[in-house]
């Protein structure tokens, strides 16, 4: 089926769910090579961090060239279906952040399937917030102002940190942030029926992940996995989504933020006109800069902070 894909995404119609799902060691090939690396606006430090059951993992930490005191922190954990390093769309995000907002952002290399299935990626991140509420100062971070950001499995992550800190006693993040993330192992919404051949991820990439990530698990006891079918959701803090319109993941992402705002939490949300899954990836079109524009205003209204974007040569999302 043909979709009406913005003009500027249409590269990555040529990308179908099935063949993402093929390729994947060999994107994560050329990902691995794609170093994200410091500029003349941001510096970039690697640090080994706790993970999982006492393992250790990689995390970066970017960062302006200048600051004073304690700065807000954007914890960004990556999307890839659970099964995709980080890209350089990802680190170009992370660094826009960084440069308007005037924070660091974390972003763990948490690990991977199909070796790594459930609960590895959320405990590795988890473990990663708890590693910078601990070691705040040494960062110089402002652990009252720290945001979870994901997009696609990474927002799953997000919602999954959140809710596990809630259990576990810890702080909950001051707000949250997700990008068409998968939230719903049901896989029973009218938008999964529909859009079964959409470009780069489609309801069949969807049931292949659940079936892999979730595989010798018992799935009803996985309760950080499916953070739709949580009984109470109402601690979450204010949050932010977007959803793709032509995405599979379309209404379990309008869905939960219709339910946040039902118990209370202050939510935006914008369905994404002309999108599919992974917009982000063309980072330099018009539609990815206007949702940018919003991401910063919500971030610095969160925040309660009037930030002057830091200046200098660098590529900005606008869409030149």
């Amino acid at each position: 089926m043909k979709y009406d894909i913005d003009r500027e995404l249409k590269s990555l119609s040529i990308y179908s769910g099935s063949m993402v799902g093929r390729l994947y060691p060999l994107l994560n090939a050329g990902y691995k090579l794609n170093q994200c690396r410091s500029d003349e606006m941001v510096t970039v430090k690697k640090y080994i961090t706790p993970g999982y059951k006492g393992s250790k993992i990689a995390t970066l930490v970017m960062e302006p060239k200048q600051y004073d005191g304690r700065i807000p922190c954007i914890l960004f954990f990556h999307g890839g279906g659970f099964l995709m390093r980080a890209s350089n769309a990802h680190y170009e995000v992370a660094k826009w952040y960084v440069r308007q907002s005037n924070c660091k952002v974390v972003m763990p290399d948490y690990r991977l399937m199909p070796a790594y299935k459930y609960p590895v990626a959320i405990a590795d991140c988890y473990n990663t917030y708890l590693w910078v509420l601990k070691h705040a100062g040494d960062l110089s971070v402002d652990k009252e102002r720290i945001i979870l950001t994901g997009d696609s499995a990474g927002g799953n992550i997000a919602g999954a940190v959140t809710a596990m800190s809630k259990d576990k006693g810890d702080p909950i993040p001051k707000g949250l942030m997700m990008i068409y993330p998968v939230l719903d192992k049901r896989m029973k919404t009218e938008s999964m029926k529909r859009f079964t051949d959409t470009p780069i991820w489609d309801s069949r990439c969807t049931k292949l992940f659940w079936d892999m990530y979730l595989k010798d698990v018992d799935a009803d006891r996985a309760k950080y996995a499916s953070i739709s079918e949580a009984k109470d959701i109402s601690f979450f803090p204010d949050t932010y989504v977007e959803a793709a319109e032509f995405d599979c993941l379309h209404d379990e992402g309008i869905a939960f933020a219709k339910r946040l705002q039902s118990e209370g939490v202050a939510v935006e949300v914008h369905d994404i006109k002309g999108a599919c899954h992974g917009y982000e990836a063309v980072w330099k079109s018009n539609l990815v800069a206007t949702c940018m524009q919003r991401r910063i205003r919500w971030i610095n209204n969160l925040w309660e902070t009037n930030v002057t974007p830091i200046q200098g040569r660098s590529k900005s999302f606008n869409g030149r």
